[in-house]
C-alpha cells in the first residue's frame, strides 16, 4: 500500500475526534441530535439508540452530527434554542477534542521508551548583521547550553530559543578549533559564555548580485557565507539569532519518561505548537509570508514521507495535524466553527438579537467558497511540487 494512503485514517480520526466533541456536549446538554456518523454518504450501516441514529457512511474522510434547528429556535430542544454559553460551548468542544488528543499522543510517546538524539549542537553559518555576529560567534562553534540548561540537541535550542524571543539569553559557547588556529582536538577548545537577544521578526532578504536596497536585499557574496546554497533570486531567511545550526557526533538513545512528568512535557510540546502557529498566521497576515499553508494533497505527501520514517512519527505527525485543526476552526473564518462563534457572541454583544439566518447563511456560503477555492489554489502547488520531485520538507 503506498505510504501516502495513511493520511485517510488520520484525517478520518482527526475530523471524528472533532466531531466527537460537537456530539458530547449537544448530548449532554439535551440537544436532540437525530445522526452521528463516521464517515460522509452514502450509508452503509446505521443503527438507532434512543432518538439518535449511529451510521458507518461510504466515504472514511471523518465524521457530521446533525442537530435539531441549527438555525431555528422554534424546536423546543433545538441548538439555536439554547443559551449563548450552551451553543458556545457546543462549537468550542470539536477544537477542544483536537487539542486534547495531542496531549493523550505525546504524554503516551513520552512515557515509553523512544529515540532521542544527542550531540553537540554546532553553527555551520553565521548571518551578516545578526545578533549571533554581533556576538562573537562563528562558523565552527558549539552551544553547550542556554541560562543554564543543557543542550542536548539543535532541536533543544530552537525550542527554548523560541519561547525567549526579546529577552536575553546567555549561551554557554565551545569555541570551533578552526577559529582559534589549533588542531582538532578537543582538548584544545575554549569555552565561555557569550549574551545575545533573540529577535522577535527575524529579517528576510533577497539575494541579488548588486544591492540596490540594504534593507530587502543581501549580495550573493554576503549570502553564501551563511548558507553555500543560496544563489541569486533566492530567499535568506533568517532565524531568531541568525545561525545555521545541526548536532554533530549525535547519536541516538533510548529515554523515557515518568507519566508525571510525561503530561506537563506534552502540555509544554502543545502549547510551542499552538505559539509556532501563531506565529505563522501572523507573518501571512502582516507580511503575506506563507508559513507552510498546504492541502489535503500536501498533507498526504508529508504522511507519505513521514510513514518512511517509523510508526511513531506518524502519531507525532497526527498530533501536529490535529493542534492545526483546531486553532484553525477556532478562527473567525466564516462557515467554520470559529465564524458561527463569532456570529452566537455577537447576539450575545446585541442582547439577544440574532443576525438573521438568511444573512449568515449567505455569510457562510460564501465563506465555504473561499475556503473551497483556498484548498484549491493550495493543492495547485502541491502538485507543482510532487510534480517537480520536491519534498515538502525542502
Amino acid at each position: 500500500m503506498p505510504s501516502w494512503l495513511l493520511v485517510i485514517p488520520v484525517l478520518s480520526i482527526l475530523v471524528f475526534v472533532h466531531e466527537l466533541g460537537h456530539f458530547l456536549t449537544a448530548k449532554r446538554f439535551g440537544i436532540k441530535v437525530t445522526e452521528f456518523g463516521f464517515g460522509f454518504p452514502p450509508r452503509l450501516w446505521g443503527i438507532s439508540i434512543g432518538e439518535t441514529l449511529y451510521s458507518i457512511n461510504l466515504i472514511p474522510l471523518g465524521g457530521f452530527v446533525k442537530m435539531v434547528g441549527e438555525e431555528d429556535p422554534t424546536e423546543p430542544r433545538s441548538f439555536a434554542r439554547q443559551s449563548i454559553l450552551k451553543r458556545s460551548i457546543v462549537l468550542i468542544a470539536g477544537s477542544f477534542m483536537n487539542l486534547l488528543l495531542p496531549l493523550f499522543i505525546f504524554a503516551t510517546i513520552l512515557s515509553l521508551p523512544h529515540d532521542t538524539l544527542v550531540g553537540t549542537v554546532t553553527i555551520s553559518g553565521v548571518a551578516p548583521n545578526s545578533p549571533a555576529e554581533e556576538s562573537g560567534l562563528q562558523e565552527g562553534d558549539s552551544i553547550l547550553e542556554i541560562n543554564s540548561l543543557r543542550i542536548s540537541n539543535h532541536m533543544d535550542l530552537v525550542k527554548e530559543i523560541r519561547t525567549k524571543r526579546g529577552s536575553e539569553v546567555e549561551l554557554l559557547i565551545r569555541k570551533g578549533n578552526s577559529s582559534l588556529g589549533l588542531p582538532g582536538s578537543p582538548e584544545f577548545a575554549t569555552s565561555g559564555y557569550i549574551r545575545l537577544t533573540p529577535r522577535e521578526n527575524p529579517p528576510s532578504y533577497r539575494v541579488v548580485e548588486i544591492v540596490s536596497e540594504s534593507t530587502k536585499e543581501i549580495s550573493v557574496s554576503e549570502a553564501k557565507q551563511y548558507n553555500p546554497s543560496l544563489e541569486a533570486g533566492d530567499v535568506l531567511r533568517e532565524g531568531s539569532i541568525g545561525i545555521l545550526i545541526g548536532t554533530a557526533n549525535g547519536r541516538v538513545v533510548k529515554d523515557q519518561l515518568p507519566l508525571h512528568e510525561a503530561i506537563p512535557t506534552a502540555f509544554s510540546k502543545i502549547g510551542e505548537v499552538i505559539s509556532f502557529s501563531a506565529q505563522g498566521i501572523g507573518s501571512l497576515v502582516s507580511s503575506g509570508e506563507n508559513p507552510g499553508l498546504t492541502g489535503p494533497i500536501g498533507i498526504a505527501q508529508v504522511t507519505g514521507e513521514v510513514a518512511k520514517v517509523g510508526i511513531a512519527p506518524i502519531f507525532e505527525l497526527t498530533a501536529l495535524i490535529s493542534i492545526s485543526l483546531g486553532i484553525v476552526n477556532l478562527l473567525p473564518i466564516p462557515a467554520l466553527d470559529g465564524g458561527r462563534l463569532m456570529f452566537v457572541l455577537i447576539e450575545g454583544i446585541r442582547g439577544g438579537k440574532k443576525v438573521s439566518p438568511q444573512r449568515e447563511g449567505i455569510i457562510h456560503m460564501t465563506g465555504f467558497i473561499v475556503l473551497i477555492g483556498l484548498v484549491v489554489v493550495m493543492s495547485y502547488f502541491d502538485i507543482i511540487r510532487i510534480l517537480s520531485g520536491d519534498s515538502f520538507f525542502r
